[in-house]
């Protein structure tokens, strides 16, 4: 009988340590990341009308800001991620300022994965949020009669879907990755039109066909966590 115990204790002990190597050794993976970059916006049809009636253009190019999480395993790699970045352009009268919010998801097949890089392709889906304040720089408020302030301030906002392709480079450390490149070119298939929550908007235009080239450089928190 303390045979046939001392054997199961064994047998148990052996497939504890063989799990053990399991785990160490898997490429099933999550990861916390933040990331700068850059967006570049094509023409917005909203440009023309604020280019003909005196207001300067918005930022085409700007800073992209970003915080999310990898999933990887040997063959796929999946992130959710958060992005933001604004701008501010001024003329002799008028401003334009600008802030964009993003949400995106991107996933990848992986054409290389080791341990020491990894190369992935696929396809990128976003949502993002654009929040357009025009507003002379004259204005003037009294705090003791505002009702006879003269101010103008226009405040718009759209929504817009965005898909397209991208890559993604990335350099490992004991299967932890450490930094990575992507690339992305997203096309804009659905948008709301411009709209706004102070006034009502007449002539609203739709940005539908809007793209973006995103490039971006990541970098990775911590060591990643086995799924």
């Amino acid at each position: 009988m303390k045979k046939v115990i001392y054997l199961g204790l064994l047998i148990l002990s052996q497939i504890s340590v063989a799990q053990d190597k399991k785990d160490d050794t898997s490429q099933d993976r999550c990861q916390f990341y933040v990331g700068v970059g850059a967006g570049i916006n094509s023409h917005y049809k909203i440009d023309d009308l604020l280019q003909a009636s005196g207001m300067p253009q918005p930022a085409t190019t700007l800073p992209d800001f970003s915080f999310g999480v990898n999933f990887l395993t040997k063959n796929w790699s999946i992130d959710e991620e958060i992005a933001s970045n604004g701008f501010k352009k001024t003329n002799v009268n008028n401003s334009v300022m600008g802030g964009r919010f993003s949400f995106r998801m991107r996933g990848h097949y992986n054409f290389i994965n080791n341990e020491k890089m990894q190369f992935s392709g696929g396809l990128n889906l976003a949502y993002a949020t654009n929040d357009l304040s025009i507003y002379a720089n004259n204005n003037q408020v009294d705090l003791n009669n505002m009702a006879a302030s003269s101010a103008s301030y226009i405040r718009l906002r759209n929504g817009m879907l965005y898909t397209g392709p991208s890559i993604g480079f990335g350099i490992k450390k004991k299967n932890n990755l450490i930094c990575r490149l992507n690339v992305g070119y997203e096309v804009a298939i659905l948008s709301g039109k411009w709209k706004s929550d102070y006034a009502n908007v007449s002539n609203s235009i739709n940005e539908v066909g809007q793209n973006r080239l995103m490039v971006g450089v990541i970098a990775y928190i911590g060591k990643s966590k086995r799924l």
